[in-house]
């Protein structure tokens, strides 16, 4: 029913400007929820409440902090104080389920943003429950991020029609827009062309993609570029190759990257921060065992392989593998 969501969110989640969204957005939230532990709940916090979930506007203060006691009690599944919440105020469930969101953010997803309009009953409001158990996948870290994501609205709505603005501010993880200014691009005459690849890009790998009249698209190991066949996982090693892939005439795009699912385990430390942005990106995914995607990948979009393995458990001869080494402007694909 609402599968479609996670990809909404990926996309809000890998946006210029969430990380500082999600800041603010995560100390509200904190903020409410201490509120939301007093007894009772005091009448501002009532009133934030009913700014902050429009359908309780028409509940009195009773009616709101008594829901707020039911919503507290964990001797009870949480869809079924939600229903049983929902029932008694004559509120939706969504609007149940947000307050429920506020009230153990924890452990309970928020209902709100696009989600909103698709919990029309308990049985949506479950479904979305066990959909979110798996949003850790896509690099977000918690419910509150998940909320933020939910509400972000892109910058890329408020971005300049200007072409050269875009190409300036165009980053290589905004996959979708570079896909945009590609086509673009693609458009201009030779003059217009080559007044536009003298813009200061914001990273060489942009120009090349956005520019390059030719293309192929990659699929990149990541686990095994960030081991780069040593026993120290580096993030860094994927800004590496990107750096590498700008080198080539052709443009290595569009990317996808698959990483092994124990990513999340092997790397850690403050390089954790930057893998749960990366994961969040929509052209982003685990799979385990990665190498059975990554060849799926190559041929369903017949796409070439950047990685050291060879495959040779597989038979994958038809199968085009690139070491990063040999990315440079000979490349020939």
């Amino acid at each position: 029913m609402i599968d479609d969501i996670l990809n909404f969110v990926k996309e809000a989640a890998s946006s210029e400007g969430f990380y500082a969204f999600y800041s603010n957005r995560k100390e509200l939230v904190e903020r409410l929820n201490r509120a939301l532990k007093r007894s009772p709940v005091s009448s501002a916090t009532v009133g934030k409440l009913r700014k902050r979930i429009a359908g309780l506007a028409h509940l009195s203060y009773e009616e709101i902090e008594f829901s707020i006691d039911i919503l507290r009690e964990r001797d009870r599944a949480p869809e079924e104080r939600v229903e049983y919440a929902s029932t008694l105020s004559k509120a939706s469930v969504s609007d149940m389920g947000h307050l429920l969101f506020f009230v153990d953010p924890r452990n309970n997803p928020p209902v709100t943003g696009p989600v909103k309009e698709r919990i029309q009953s308990i049985d949506d409001y479950k479904e979305w429950q066990s959909l979110t158990r798996s949003v850790g996948e896509h690099g977000i870290q918690d419910f509150v991020m998940l909320e933020a994501a939910l509400l972000f609205e892109r910058e890329e709505n408020n971005r300049s029609s200007n072409l050269s603005e875009r190409l300036i501010r165009a980053v290589y993880t905004d996959i979708s827009e570079i896909k945009t200014l590609r086509n673009a691009v693609t458009s201009l005459s030779k003059s217009e062309k080559r007044l536009l690849s003298n813009l200061r890009f914001t990273h060489p790998y942009v120009k090349t993609a956005i520019m390059s009249n030719h293309s192929k698209p990659v699929v990149i190991d990541g686990s095994n570029i960030v081991f780069s066949m040593t026993e120290h996982a580096d993030l860094k090693r994927i800004d590496d190759l990107f750096l590498r892939m700008a080198l080539c005439r052709i443009a290595l795009f569009p990317y996808r990257i698959v990483f092994d699912a124990n990513i999340r385990y092997t790397i850690g430390g403050f390089q954790q921060e930057s893998l749960n942005r990366l994961l969040s990106l929509p052209q982003v995914e685990t799979y385990s065992p990665a190498d059975d995607r990554l060849i799926f990948l190559a041929r369903e979009g017949g796409s070439a392989v950047i990685t050291y393995d060879r495959f040779l458990d597989h038979a994958a001869e038809d199968i085009t593998i690139i070491r990063p080494e040999e990315i440079d402007e000979s490349l020939r694909l």
